[in-house]
């Protein structure tokens, strides 16, 4: 019985991973391309970098929660290393290394797998594909629009767009965490409590607080100054001020936190931060999807400025793209400080909200395969003909598959080919050969063509 669990346990994927189907890639690759073609748009160039690092080069500025989620091994010389969890920080390391060879600004993405030892749950895996483009050397919000504006375009390639992107900014946070009186040294356990919030509750909340050495009234403290009286009350005052801002519910929010925080000079260079992406956001025609949330903190510490999370209205998943800036990361790697920003997509969350919007979306599917190429008998001048055929259709740019069992007679070629979603299908026999033509089959309108290998591609393209 212990033999035989073993066994079954062995053929699983890891916990936290998982195998994908044929049918369930051409999803995943048809996303991939389109963020990949929407990063190239946008002049971003693509890079690569080690799946696995210097344990220490990720540990440096990424928190003490989500080093705790780090895969680590020690390799056979016993140095520590480390399977990447996001790609900002190898790209740190990237820039540092390659700097002088790079032109700025420089705009990078990169698409491919990142590990998070991590609890599994809806949306959350160990292994999944990330897709980040980032720009380093440019200090101005226009940085951050051209990025949420890249969001934007790319989720309406992918049929998505009903989502709020949420934006907050750690300039902001820090401010409100030192009028708040939460100790400086408790900072960044004060901010990975409070990013748990929506998903915890305020009781939690407050009893991880105590039990990090925080009070009550630190949280207390805390929220108030973030929520505070309504702001329809400071909209009613009829301020000449706020009367200009009354279609920008964002710009009052974040009005009515500068008169509460005019003391502290990081909060307001936060705020007018923030306040400079909102007025310019309608420039890029991205103001509908724009909310300022005080409560978002981003986990990763290494944020100094904006921060966003894009979560969809349709599906509760929590973000399925996120950024920020970063502009003191690079000097952690012996680089200069420069202006830097990125965003994230999580490939694998967007996925699963399509998944959950449309569970027959393979139905949908065409087979990446554009032509199956089939014969009526299995004689050898017609199978080299056929495998003449294959050769010359992919020369000209068009998939092809081949009937490799000799001994299937056509009807059940022609429904292998049905059940892989194959558009077209090519049938020889002894007339095709004999006139060098191929017999072409619409598969969806059972319509046929005569026609030569030339004029096949054509119809096919």
């Amino acid at each position: 019985m212990s033999v035989h669990f073993k066994n079954i346990q062995q053929v699983q994927p890891p916990k936290g991973t998982r195998d994908f189907l044929p049918d369930a890639m051409i999803l995943r690759r048809n996303i991939i391309e389109k963020i990949r073609q929407s990063f190239e748009l946008y002049g971003f160039s693509e890079i690569d970098s080690p799946v696995f690092e210097y344990f220490e080069l990720l540990a440096r500025k990424c928190g003490q929660e989500i080093e705790k989620e780090i895969y680590t091994f020690n390799d056979k010389a016993d140095r520590k290393l480390g399977l990447r969890f996001e790609f900002t920080s190898p790209l740190g390391r990237y820039y540092a290394s390659n700097s002088s060879k790079l032109t700025k600004p420089f705009k990078r993405y990169i698409i491919g797998k990142v590990y998070r030892y991590e609890n599994t749950q809806n949306g959350r895996y160990r292994e999944f594909y990330q897709a980040d483009a980032d720009i380093i050397g440019v200090y101005s919000m226009f940085a951050e629009l051209e990025l949420m504006d890249l969001a934007v375009f790319t989720l309406e390639k992918l049929g998505l767009n009903n989502y709020k992107i949420h934006l907050n900014n750690r300039k902001i946070l820090d401010g409100i965490i030192e009028v708040s009186g939460i100790p400086a040294d408790k900072k960044e356990t004060a901010l990975r409590i409070l990013d748990k919030l929506s998903k915890i509750g305020e009781n939690k909340t407050v009893k991880e607080f105590v039990e990090n050495g925080l009070t009550e009234e630190n949280y207390k403290s805390f929220i108030n100054l973030v929520h505070g009286n309504s702001f329809a009350e400071e909209i009613d005052g009829g301020s000449p001020d706020i009367d200009k801002l009354k279609n920008n519910p964002n710009i009052i929010f974040l009005e009515s936190l500068k008169e509460k925080l005019k003391n502290n000079a990081r909060s307001l260079e936060g705020i007018g931060e923030l306040i400079d992406i909102f007025k310019n956001s309608n420039k890029f025609g991205i103001d509908k999807y724009l909310m300022f949330d005080p409560l978002l903190v981003r986990g990763l510490g290494y944020y100094t400025g904006p921060i966003f999370e894009i979560k969809s209205l349709d599906v509760n998943i929590g973000s399925f793209a996120a950024g920020g800036r970063y502009d003191n990361l690079l000097e952690l790697y012996g680089a200069r400080a420069e202006g830097a920003c990125g965003l994230s997509f999580g490939v694998d969350r967007i996925i699963d909200i399509i998944n959950a919007k449309n569970p027959n979306w393979s139905n949908e599917l065409t087979s990446p395969t554009k032509v199956f190429i089939a014969y009526l008998e299995p004689d050898e001048k017609i199978i080299d003909y056929a495998f003449n055929v294959a050769k010359k259709l992919r020369s000209k740019g068009i998939t092809s598959e081949i009937n490799l069992n000799e001994k299937l007679n056509i009807s059940k070629q022609l429904k292998y080919a049905n059940s892989r979603n194959i558009s077209y299908a090519v049938v020889l026999g002894s007339n095709e050969l004999f006139e060098n033509k191929i017999k072409l089959k619409d598969m969806k309108k059972a319509e046929e063509f005569f026609v030569t290998i030339d004029e096949a591609a054509e119809i096919l393209k």
